[in-house]
């Protein structure tokens, strides 16, 4: 058998197509990288709008006409700010500044300078404002805007608990209690900023905290539901928010910045960049290893030989899953050397981070194991396809269908499965589509189809696998080759 086997992967290294499929997989991995690395994080964030256009509109405006006058304050406000965002730059912590705390004071500078509705204590107090954070935007001082933010929602808890404690009213009481709830997430967001000296210029921990605090606060929302009669879309979305916040909160507290698109992101969703490239040598190997030598009449040759038919074919199948398994190792291993080499290998320090559902708990592991751990949970779906390619060689003995059915049942999965889902279709649990891919098993997560555990799938992967096998040792079996 091990002969058989070795003679199988000769053969497989003797065919110029999987030197040319590592070659294209190799360049496509080395020109991806290549392109993130000069194109990431080349964009502005905050979103400055186009000063031509508020100038031309402006022109067609008149402040002295009163039913155009709000339309010229607006305007004329939006410009203003536009200049003074574009002076700091989009990315920077005077922008996020300009476009959330000033521009109300812009506002009323420009509605006092167009109309006398504004008061003289109110345009002195905007533009008290305005002077004070241009100053402080000068000596780069963005700690008093977060020291002022951190001051006024304390004023604001203090008012609360005050009122709480005057009010006895049950309804009044839930919505105090909600509002302080909101104004205790958001004064920890501030601590933090201050602690952690997270700045509001653009970066990965300042999305940390805007993403803690959004997240904590969709949470609220279901305090007070009963989890378990949650339907299945405020499910999704009590679990997305409690995994996103919980993520926030350890980047922040252990200062991790992560970066997109660099080899450690890379490397942690493998299987996602490259999934389609561990396919493909996959399928073409196990499609043409029965087919062409039906096709070329070398399967005369190898039948003589002193070998049972069903180890033959065994020794066969058993090199495609070979094949898949070093196609996986060499697609990882390239992307660590020439991912490290073009984008660096410091991120490979951070190791890979996921909220445990079932702790409740963040936890890490080191890349290399991540890796091995999703892989293994992909591999059913990529074993059964190619046993589905391989199958089909045998069986029709034509390449070009044993390499087409696979790809179309992986393109056609999400479709399937989707279909299932909407019209609510119980029996697609004793499908392989939905239980092929194991990851959704990880981490506590809960599976898209109700009725479906781990255990499950894996016999339903198992049974299919079998299946599959056993009706190509049974045609292989009873093959007449006379005529080849």
């Amino acid at each position: 058998m091990i002969r058989l086997i070795g003679n199988e992967f000769k053969k497989v290294f003797k065919k110029k197509t999987i030197y040319i499929l590592l070659f294209i997989t190799l360049a496509y991995i080395i020109l991806s990288n290549f392109i993130i690395k000069f194109n990431s994080n080349d964009f502005t964030y905050y979103y400055t709008g186009d000063l031509s256009y508020y100038e031309s509109e402006l022109k067609t405006l008149s402040p002295d006409n009163p039913s155009e006058r709000p339309l010229y304050i607006e305007i004329k406000s939006q410009l203003e700010m536009t200049k003074l965002t574009n002076e700091y730059g989009g990315n920077s912590w005077q922008a996020y500044i300009i476009n959330t705390d000033l521009s109300g004071d812009i506002n009323t500078i420009v509605s006092y300078e167009c109309t006398n509705e504004i008061t003289d204590s109110a345009y002195k107090e905007a533009k008290q404002n305005y002077d004070t954070a241009i100053q402080k935007f000068k000596d780069n001082d963005w700690k008093y805007f977060a020291s002022k933010a951190l001051d006024n929602v304390n004023k604001s808890l203090d008012e609360q608990y005050k009122l709480k404690e005057s009010t006895k009213d049950a309804e009044a009481l839930k919505s105090i209690n909600n509002t302080i709830a909101n104004l205790e997430i958001e004064k920890q967001v501030n601590t933090w900023r201050l602690e952690k000296n997270i700045s509001y210029e653009y970066s990965f921990l300042n999305n940390a905290l805007t993403n803690y605090y959004s997240n904590k606060i969709n949470l609220l929302s279901y305090e007070n539901k009963d989890i378990n009669k949650l339907d299945k879309d405020e499910l999704q979305d009590y679990n997305s928010s409690l995994e996103q916040a919980s993520l926030s909160k350890y980047y922040i507290d252990n200062m991790i910045t992560l970066k997109s698109g660099d080899n450690r992101e890379i490397l942690i969703n493998l299987f996602s960049n490259y999934e389609l490239f561990i396919l493909i040598i996959g399928i073409v190997i196990a499609a043409s290893i029965v087919s062409e030598e039906f096709s070329r009449g070398t399967i005369k040759l190898l039948l003589v030989k002193p070998y049972s038919r069903t180890k033959i074919l065994l020794a066969k199948f058993i090199v495609c899953i070979c094949i898949l398994v070093l196609a996986t190792a060499f697609i990882a291993i390239s992307q660590l050397i020439f991912g490290g080499l073009i984008q660096g290998f410091d991120s490979l320090n951070i190791p890979a981070i996921e909220y445990n559902f079932e702790t409740n708990k963040v936890e890490t592991m080191n890349i290399a194991s991540y890796i091995c751990l999703i892989g293994i949970c992909k591999f059913p779906m990529y074993i059964l396809l190619i046993t589905l390619a391989f199958t089909c060689s045998t069986l029709f003995t034509n390449t070009a269908l044993a390499v087409s059915l696979p790809f179309l049942g992986y393109i056609a999965t999400p479709f399937i499965n989707q279909i299932a889902l909407l019209y609510k279709v119980k029996q697609i649990i004793y499908f392989v589509t939905p239980n092929w891919d194991l990851t959704g098993y990880l981490f506590g997560k809960t599976p898209d189809f109700s009725g479906i555990t781990m255990p499950f799938s894996i016999t339903v992967c198992a049974i299919y696998l079998i299946m599959m096998v056993t009706l190509s040792l049974i045609i292989f079996k009873k093959r007449d080759i006379k005529n080849i």
